[in-house]
């Protein structure tokens, strides 16, 4: 009997303290995993150095937990940290040289270093070690793998032998959408997420993880939906907000972008990493004061980058800093690569020089610019607008030439066109523009004025009359409105003038007087028509010997 009860005592002691260390190791392994699911974490909002931490304490707390020591050592890889990575897969051999996580760690690292055979020793150990019945280590395996694209069908086939072993577990499902995407196929990687978003209702990850393939093929909707539920899972999602401003940039939606990149500036722990894309994302939202802040400080830290040195000439030249911008601008196109300078390089310096009143230059700057690509209508017209105020005729003509090969010419265009056909002297294609326009707008009467004046240049003395018509319907069309402006006035002056002199030539002094006394009546201090009338009413000359009497 004694001996019996002490075999039951003996046997209890055992259960107990086999119970005693299954509830450690339980404990042990919650411990340990909530410390490695909390880097996880840590990583996805772009808190990489905190996760660190994290892992290396946990590390030091569980020196024999080769599931520390792996993702210690990955994470380690993220953060090109290599050789730090190699001693903390080593330690996790080392703690346990029957857990084959660290060995496909290790061959991880092999295939960054462009080792592949190394490598693939590795991983057929470290399935060989688990007879390819372990999830966890198929997943490192096919982690590895994924270092390189072209292994991605291996890849797929190892994770769904994986996925055949434990179909609920949502890390599979995750590497198999990566996988996917490595072969292209946006709808499988799609399905695999979303797979695991059914299985963990709070996995952020594979939300943000499907709005990036959406993102990739320009569903904006679909992206979007996407990025909101990872940060309806977790607010403080930062690579969520990230994509999201790149959705919005591409969509052109300047100030939303910014909103969503400021949130994600405002969590990771890098945000210098990352000013260069904000400041792009001000200068889309028109924020140029914002732009031209990062842009500064970006130019005084590198002052060789040519990117940057464009776009902060382009926010100085909108935020109306025509100094600063022809400054900018002779910096980038003195450090770009020629070959990579484009038209609209050129343009912006240009547009930067007629600010400053560079005419000359700025016209040099668009002759590059449509020389590289002529099919640039606004600078066309720009250049026949600039050269036209330049009193640059012939040029102003040959730009319209131009801009009407790519636009139809509008009214303005034509009128334009016409005027500096006339000051260039070419009175007949003068004429000709003119009495087109006059069909596109038959009520315009400047546009009669200007046709009656290249009709008046290409009969230099108005012996032939031939602007008389065009001058009479003018004076038709503004006598008859109720109201005169100055310019009326102004026009009927020089059809009164005009129409007096032709009078004179042809003996009809009555009549001349008459137009030339109404020129009198809109403008009394007019010296031509005064001494016109003069002429006209003096008395004729004595015949010489006439004593008068």
């Amino acid at each position: 009997m004694k001996t019996r009860s002490l075999m039951k005592s003996r046997f209890g002691l055992a259960c107990f303290v086999a119970a005693s260390l299954l509830v450690g190791q339980t404990e042990f392994a919650v411990a340990q995993g909530t410390e490695i699911a909390e880097a996880k974490h840590l990583v996805e909002i772009d808190q990489s150095k905190k996760a660190l931490d994290v892992l290396t304490k946990a590390a030091s707390t569980y020196p024999t937990s080769p599931a520390v020591f792996y993702n210690l050592g990955l994470l380690q890889l993220k953060m090109n940290k290599r050789q730090e990575a190699l001693q903390a897969f080593d330690k996790g051999i080392a703690a346990d040289p029957k857990d084959a996580l660290n060995i496909a760690g290790k061959g991880h690292l092999s295939m960054l270093e462009a080792n592949a055979a190394k490598a693939k020793l590795d991983f057929d150990k470290a399935l060989s070690m688990t007879k390819s019945k372990n999830v966890e280590v198929m997943q490192a395996v096919a982690r590895g793998y994924m270092v390189d694209p072209k292994r991605a069908t291996e890849t797929v086939t190892l994770l769904t032998t994986a996925k055949g072993k434990d179909d609920h577990n949502p890390e599979t499902f995750i590497l198999l959408g990566d996988a996917y995407l490595q072969l292209n196929d946006g709808g499988k990687a799609v399905s695999a997420y979303e797979t695991a978003a059914a299985l963990d209702q709070k996995n952020a990850l594979a939300h943000y993880k499907v709005g990036r393939v959406y993102l990739r093929s320009r569903n904006y909707d679909a992206a979007q939906e996407s990025f909101s539920k990872a940060i309806s899972i977790d607010p403080n999602y930062a690579l969520a907000y990230k994509e999201q401003g790149e959705l919005y940039y591409q969509m052109s939606k300047g100030t939303d972008a910014v909103k969503a990149y400021e949130k994600f500036i405002s969590l990771t722990e890098s945000p210098e990493k990352y000013q260069s894309k904000l400041a792009f994302y001000y200068l889309m939202a028109k924020d140029f004061k914002k732009a031209n802040d990062i842009f500064k400080q970006l130019v005084s830290k590198d002052s060789t980058n040519a990117t940057i040195l464009k776009y902060y000439g382009v926010s100085q030249y909108e935020s109306k800093d025509s100094v600063g911008a022809r400054s900018t601008f002779e910096q980038y196109l003195a450090k770009q690569k020629p070959e990579a300078i484009e038209a609209a390089d050129y343009n912006y310096y240009g547009k930067v020089l007629l600010k400053l009143k560079q005419d000359s230059l700025a016209m040099q700057a668009f002759e590059k610019s449509v020389t590289m690509e002529d099919k640039q209508p606004n600078i066309h017209e720009t250049m026949a607008q600039t050269y036209f105020a330049n009193k640059k005729y012939a040029e102003s003509v040959a730009s319209y030439r131009k801009l009407f090969q790519y636009r139809k010419p509008s009214s303005q265009d034509l009128f334009n066109l016409g005027r500096a056909q006339y000051y260039a002297e070419d009175y007949v294609k003068a004429d000709s523009t003119f009495a087109a326009l006059g069909v596109l707008q038959p009520n315009m009467t400047v546009v009669d004025m200007w046709a009656a004046r290249s009709k008046a240049s290409q009969d230099s003395t108005s012996e032939n009359g031939l602007a008389k018509p065009y001058y009479e319907k003018l004076v038709q069309k503004v006598s008859t409105a109720a109201s005169k402006s100055k310019n009326d006035n102004a026009m009927l002056t020089e059809a009164y003038l005009y129409l007096g002199y032709y009078s004179y030539l042809k003996g009809q002094n009555s009549a001349a007087k008459d137009f030339y006394q109404k020129v009198l009546a809109i403008d009394p201090k007019n010296e031509k028509a005064t001494v016109a009338i003069k002429a006209l009413t003096a008395p004729p000359p004595k015949p010489k010997g006439s004593t008068g009497k």
